[in-house]
């Protein structure tokens, strides 16, 4: 199942100051709504979202913010997603699909030797988890936070850590190893 949220897409970044947006950077070379967004370092990566048909895509494209040049990736998604969370956690990215809870990783060295060239590193799909939640870095696990608890992904299992809920799902956000905000 694929949610039918509809939004515009759009290829531009905006940047809030404090008082108002500004565009910043160039557009992006897919306009895409609902994408997972992932910073890790000079670069912000996007993937996924539904392109302008209103369909998924499987795309993914990175922003050097020092150059500001987008890279269209030779790297995929495992499938054509919208509305997904990706998480640096320790040495893997983590792309956790809400609604039904499908869950991949790949070593961060993996996805960027991929982001440029041709070479064939494959998602790993681990154990689904817990639907309808957010997906925060803990430290270095990942953790899932939503309307069943909140869990922790560690040795390729997950765990119930709290069986406090949260049932803004989709507005959770880590503030520092061990303290998150729902709005």
């Amino acid at each position: 199942y694929t949610p039918t949220l509809h939004y515009t897409p759009t290829s531009k970044l905006a940047t809030w100051t404090g008082e108002k947006w500004l565009e910043l950077y160039p557009p992006m070379h897919t306009a895409r709504s609902s994408p997972g967004v992932l910073t890790m370092g000079d670069l912000i990566i996007v993937s996924g979202g539904r392109g302008a048909d209103g369909k998924e895509v499987d795309t993914i494209e990175f922003l050097n913010i020092k150059n500001k040049k987008w890279i269209q990736s030779n790297r995929k998604l495992p499938r054509p997603l919208s509305h997904h969370h990706m998480a640096l956690c320790g040495e893997y990215i983590y792309i956790y699909y809400w609604y039904n809870g499908y869950f991949w990783r790949m070593h961060k060295k993996n996805f960027m030797a991929s982001l440029t060239n041709n070479a064939v590193y494959h998602w790993e799909q681990l154990k689904n988890a817990t639907e309808f939640s957010s997906l925060l870095q803990y430290s270095t696990l990942p953790v899932l936070v939503g309307p069943d608890g909140i869990f922790i992904f560690e040795k390729k299992k997950w765990t119930r850590i709290s069986k406090e809920t949260s049932y803004h799902y989709n507005c959770t956000a880590s503030l520092n190893g061990t303290t998150f905000l729902t709005i």
